[in-house]
């Protein structure tokens, strides 16, 4: 099984479908400048599903209409195919399976 991890990213632009909620992962990279100031390198950014009602639950207490967490997570990738006027289109899912939001 292929697995995946962010850790200290940012979960945003979160959606509740009712049985799964679906988001955007973004991980950053932060470096230190010679002066001392703190940079934010960009390196990925991931739609992700969450299917375990538990981690549903732990999402909708914190709701609001503009959401944005620190977040370390963890889970699986499952890939699936779409046609599309006849040619097949691959998607990858990132089915999340462990969420711990950082303070």
């Amino acid at each position: 099984m292929n697995a995946f991890e962010f850790n200290n990213a940012t979960l945003k632009n979160l959606n509740d479908y009712g049985n799964i909620v679906k988001g955007i992962v973004q991980s950053r990279q932060a470096t230190i400048n010679p002066d001392g100031t703190v940079r934010e390198k960009f390196v990925a950014s991931r739609q992700v599903t969450f299917q375990d009602p538990t981690l549903i639950a732990q999402l909708r207490e914190r709701l609001t209409s503009n959401s944005e967490f620190k977040v370390t997570l963890r889970g699986y990738m499952t890939t699936t195919v779409r046609e599309t006027d006849g040619k097949p289109k691959w998607y990858d899912n990132q089915i999340v399976t462990e969420l711990e939001f950082i303070k």
